[in-house]
């Protein structure tokens, strides 16, 4: 099946806001080949204007849950006509966001951490869900 790339729908994608830097898109496309024709489950952690969850949803056509996480309460606000997406408001590495980001999935393909970027909280991050990603997931 031929699809479009991460770049193509990033560039033709209309609506909420996504501002993920070129080069990332790549890299994303290299990594997540081969998971496009399975049925994922996604947790991405910084979702800020909540664009880029309608384009994994695009991406993954077949994957299951997308579930997007910020700390800013204004991504309360995000609406989607998509069953698949689902957003958590709060700090991920709380045990309370977590418990609730489980609720929604408890294992997921594809973990993309794109918040905060301070080492400290990437490394928490990593250690508190590294243990809900499945075998082979990424």
């Amino acid at each position: 099946m031929n699809y479009k790339s991460l770049n193509q729908l990033y560039s033709e994608h209309e609506g909420k806001i996504s501002d993920k830097w070129s080069l990332y898109l790549a890299e994303y496309d290299r990594i997540f080949t081969e998971y496009r024709n399975k049925p994922i489950s996604m947790l991405e952690v910084g979702i800020q204007n909540g664009g880029s969850l309608e384009i994994w949803a695009k991406y993954f056509s077949h994957g299951e849950k997308f579930v997007g996480c910020d700390i800013n309460s204004d991504c309360s606000l995000l609406q989607y006509n998509d069953p698949r997406i689902a957003v958590v408001i709060g700090d991920v590495n709380s045990d309370s966001v977590r418990d609730e980001i489980l609720q929604h999935c408890q294992e997921y393909d594809i973990v993309i951490d794109d918040g905060s970027h301070i080492s400290s909280d990437i490394i928490k991050t990593f250690a508190k869900y590294f243990p809900n990603i499945m075998d082979g997931g990424v």
